[in-house]
């Protein structure tokens, strides 16, 4: 969720300061100046992220950690690359960051409900679980469960790494195709 708020509010301020103009003429084209809004936020997400599997779940709640630490990173950054992406994609939409925020919670809930991590995606009826697989979170909270505490390796969660990794370059290419369009 914070990467899609941080990616979302990032640009959507942008816009609302009339500053995104500015950036439009400059030399930069708009792919790159939608891939720069992504940067920071999947640069610094995923650190904060290990950083509190580490301290609540290992070191509050005493629960063993199995699995790569360095494999669930590096999926962590893919993760929250697709997810911001979805964040920017929302922000094209919306005109302030209000409606943004709207959105943001309109797509987030089905998403996490559909997940997995709250109901079993067994549990749940075949066009459920279906549309549960056009999601990151899905995916990643498949994968998670794998390596944090089964221990298990690429060999047995390529699945869901290929899933999330899809799925953020396809949300990536359209949102930034939304956006290119939008601008012209």
């Amino acid at each position: 969720m914070i990467a899609m708020l941080l990616a979302a509010a990032a640009m959507v301020r942008e816009r609302e300061h009339g500053t995104l103009e500015h950036l439009l003429v400059s030399p930069l084209r708009p792919r790159e100046l939608f891939a720069a809004k992504l940067v920071p936020v999947v640069t610094l997400v995923p650190l904060a992220n290990v950083a509190s599997v580490l301290a609540i779940v290992h070191g509050a709640f005493a629960t063993p950690i199995r699995g790569s630490l360095a494999l669930f990173y590096v999926v962590t950054v893919v993760y929250v690359f697709a997810m911001a992406s979805l964040g920017l994609g929302i922000a094209v939409l919306a005109r302030n960051l209000g409606q943004a925020m709207m959105m943001l919670l309109l797509i987030l809930y089905p998403m996490t409900l559909l997940s997995g991590a709250f109901t079993p995606p067994e549990s749940q009826g075949a066009v459920m679980r279906t549309v549960g697989l056009l999601s990151p979170v899905r995916h990643y909270v498949d994968f998670g469960y794998q390596v944090l505490f089964k221990g298990n390796g690429l060999v047995y969660v390529w699945q869901d790494v290929a899933g999330i990794l899809a799925l953020g370059v396809a949300i990536f290419l359209l949102s930034a195709r939304r956006f290119t369009r939008l601008m012209r």
